[in-house]
């Protein structure tokens, strides 16, 4: 189908970011990668390299699962869509925007009503062999809403955003830790029977809304409504991913894996895949860096053949002759932030001149966020006091929110002397969590300097490497963390609705704010566009000026390095995650020397 209409194509608009990046004192371009097919299009035989050399090495932070319904940090969900596919899938349109098309589907849902019905296409199989049904998608469905899964993004099916009746009622059945529920076997098993996801056949999946979503087939398209094997979960349990146990519908399968740091998960070709392109290439192996100084210099020595890059190489990349073709600077959706729990003493209350309002203030205020993307990102990326994303629509910029908590040192001391700690007297020490990386960790150190010349405070810095880290926010176990968002699918909705409302499926930092929730709550029932867009409007200015949980810092661009041999990647800075062209492993290839 054409785009839902509310989602709009930004292409034209990331392409300004590079050109604003560009003005803001960097030089940074776009290299462009060639051959690269569509979705459903093989490249020509002549355009390949022999089967034996269709092997290539990607660089990756390690995930902390390799299971759909669980999974909500890029390197995790790089993974899972090379794995898996839903009834639906994302791909480019010709404009550069983003729209969704069958998968696994037989075409667009039938619609009545709030009712959907999808017809699946005939003859799908896992990579096992055994027969891909209706009852695998219901499956899936149902475990994304189960409350002892409790996957991060069970909420993308709750009011809100889809809906699926049930849903929302299966999920919450247990409580919170606050206020524990203790629901009997037969209550939960008529809570989960209750959920709008039904096989009809083994080729029709029904699934029952609350009211008709235009964005649907989007939703249907992100990993939490991927199809899962209620067997072999049964069977193996939280070792149903292992090598061996796992089995899958997309185009590859896992043949290899060699967990922790400095490991790497091995992927070949699923036999059963039914869609095109079928993978040219017989066997990426992901190899878990963290350190992007330590990727850089792999990939100059042949190592790996697509890695992120560290920015303060952009230099030294543009200066080389061959490195400068293989640069890849992708325009990106993605949003980073100081992030703050706000279950911590020091740093709770959401109310405009609580104490720990001041405290996140001065926190935010002690930021020059100009001088640090210079500083540690070689200008690569656009400072940023907003939460939306320039490209999205509702996007109001530094304009609306500089001068409420951008950098103003004086006020900054002030809004610390408020919260009781003048001259950061009696402040406790707080933790910092970043990436163990030379960049991340040289951010942390510009940030710890701040506070520390500014507020007369003590931050320290935890370093970890990628899982550690996904695992330390997931389990609320940090005081300050240094991560943000990366947009699933290009609506405001998907950068606010489950990450500020009380006790949204990502929104860790705890942000807890009733003027918050009621404006959520208002966008995820709102069917006229214009006052949705509103509403999520007012929704971002409370969590920006009140810092619920996050203090934006900068806008983003995805930096890549891609040798010229590889062809079918099309980078897209709206729906990639972690690799050049992720929407579509299938596509890639080794060119023919």
């Amino acid at each position: 189908m054409r785009p839902a209409k509310w989602l709009l194509p930004l292409g034209a608009l990331l392409a300004l970011l590079l050109v604003a990046v560009a003005c803001g004192g960097g030089e940074e371009g776009t290299a462009t990668v060639t051959g690269t097919p569509k979705p459903g299009a093989s490249p020509t035989a002549a355009a390949q390299a022999p089967a034996d050399q269709q092997q290539i090495i990607v660089q990756s932070g390690q995930p902390e699962f390799y299971d759909p319904q669980r999974s909500n940090f890029e390197q995790d969900i790089a993974i899972a869509r090379m794995l898996w596919r839903g009834l639906y899938q994302l791909e480019l349109t010709a404009d550069g925007g983003v729209q969704a098309v069958p998968a696994m589907a037989a075409g667009e849902p039938t619609v009545n009503g709030a009712v959907y019905t999808v017809k699946l296409k005939p003859g799908l199989k896992w990579s096992d062999g055994v027969a891909l049904t209706a009852k695998d998608f219901e499956y899936g469905i149902k475990r994304e809403c189960d409350p002892k899964v409790a996957g991060p993004y069970q909420y993308v099916f709750w009011q809100g955003i889809l809906e699926i009746v049930g849903c929302q009622a299966y999920g919450e059945a247990l409580g919170t830790a606050a206020a524990p529920k203790t629901p009997t076997d037969a209550e939960l098993q008529a809570l989960r029977d209750a959920v709008g996801a039904k096989a009809i056949d083994d080729t029709t999946i029904q699934i029952t809304l609350a009211a008709p979503k235009a964005t649907f087939t989007t939703i249907m398209s992100l990993w939490p409504s991927f199809p899962a094997r209620e067997d072999v979960i049964t069977k193996f349990g939280d070792k149903w991913t292992d090598p061996g146990n796992i089995v899958t519908n997309g185009p590859f399968v896992i043949t290899g894996l060699t967990a922790g740091a400095g490991g790497q998960v091995v992927l070949e070709p699923n036999p059963n895949w039914a869609l095109e392109p079928k993978p040219a290439l017989r066997k990426i192996t992901v190899k878990y860096i963290d350190d992007l100084e330590a990727a850089f210099r792999a990939f100059q020595t042949g190592e790996l053949d697509i890695t992120n890059i560290p920015a303060p190489e952009i230099p030294t990349i543009k200066a080389d002759a061959t490195l400068s073709k293989e640069f890849l600077q992708v325009g990106a959706s993605r949003i980073w932030s100081v992030e703050m729990l706000m279950k911590n003493p020091v740093l709770e209350g959401t109310a405009i001149g609580s104490k720990g309002y001041n405290v996140r203030l001065a926190l935010s205020r002690a930021i020059d966020r100009k001088t640090l993307v210079k500083v540690v990102y070689n200008d690569a990326y656009l400072a940023a006091d907003y939460w939306v994303v320039q490209g999205l629509s509702g996007f109001q910029g530094n304009a609306a929110f500089e001068d409420k908590i951008g950098y103003d040192p004086a006020a900054a001391q002030k809004a610390l002397s408020d919260a009781g700690y003048p001259n950061g007297q009696g402040f406790p020490t707080l933790k910092l969590t970043v990436l163990d990386r030379p960049d991340r960790k040289a951010e942390g150190e510009f940030l710890q300097k701040a506070w520390k010349e500014t507020l007369n405070i003590n931050v320290n810095i935890e370093a970890v490497d990628a899982k550690t880290r996904s695992s330390t926010f997931n389990t609320e176990n940090f005081d300050l963390f240094m991560g943000g968002w990366q947009t699933d699918y290009p609506d405001p909705e998907n950068v606010l609705i489950g990450l500020f409302d009380t006790g949204g499926g990502n929104n860790k930092y705890e942000c807890s704010d009733p003027e918050i929730d009621a404006k959520l709550k208002a966008a995820g029932s709102e069917t006229d566009n214009a006052k949705r867009i509103k509403d999520l409007q007012d929704a971002e200015t409370l969590v920006v000026t009140k810092l619920c949980g996050v203090a934006p810092v900068w806008q983003g661009a995805f930096l890549y390095l891609a040798d010229s041999k590889m062809g079918g990647l099309k980078p897209n800075g709206q729906i990639d995650a972690a690799m050049p062209g992720n929407w579509c492993p299938e596509c890639w290839y080794v060119k023919a020397q």
